[in-house]
């Protein structure tokens, strides 16, 4: 049987170069799913300190600063930055990151009506019942999130304002307003 050190070689190259490639695939992460909140969601952070992880997820951003009316939390400030491309639930997306008082209190991820019943399903799956099933929103509290139907998106709070969202599904199921 005669050697051929070259082919060895280079047959222990390429089995190197799959591995590391089927490696390389592994370490990917998935597009994260709706269950949880976007990473750059660190609720309760400051514009400042969350801007570095939005710079890092988001193909652009815009920064508006909101009337302190609109948000009824907020006493010195209403800060809206909106993020485009941020890979979230399979698909990139436009999410609203809101602060109140320069704390990250809620953040929007705009979804589309045909998703609703995969991600629904998604959210069931991993959060059990929802605390809330209503016509405008299914909501899990215990999970500080909602799946909104007369605007599709996901919505994930912090716990800081959980008592004010879970205030406002409660007066929806007493039928109180929507």
């Amino acid at each position: 049987m005669t050697r051929h050190p070259a082919r060895h070689t280079l047959t222990a190259i390429a089995a190197l170069a799959a591995g590391l490639g089927a490696c390389a695939l592994a370490d990917t992460p998935a597009s994260p799913g709706p269950e949880h909140a976007p990473s750059p969601a660190n609720f309760g952070a400051s514009l400042d300190a969350v801007r570095p992880l939005l710079d890092a997820a988001c193909t652009s951003l815009t920064v508006r600063e909101l009337p302190l009316e609109q948000m009824p939390i907020a006493t010195t400030s209403h800060t809206q930055v909106d993020c485009q491309g941020l890979d979230h639930a399979g698909a990139p997306r436009l999410a609203e990151f809101v602060f109140a008082d320069d704390a990250l209190a809620f953040v929007w991820v705009l979804t589309d009506a045909r998703e609703a019943d995969g991600l629904r399903a998604a959210l069931e799956t991993v959060h059990g019942t929802p605390s809330h099933d209503l016509p405008p929103v299914t909501a899990f509290t215990q999970a500080r999130m909602a799946l909104r139907h007369d605007t599709p998106e996901l919505l994930y709070y912090g716990s800081h304002v959980a008592p004010v969202y879970e205030g406002w599904f409660n007066q929806m199921a007493a039928g109180g307003g929507q």
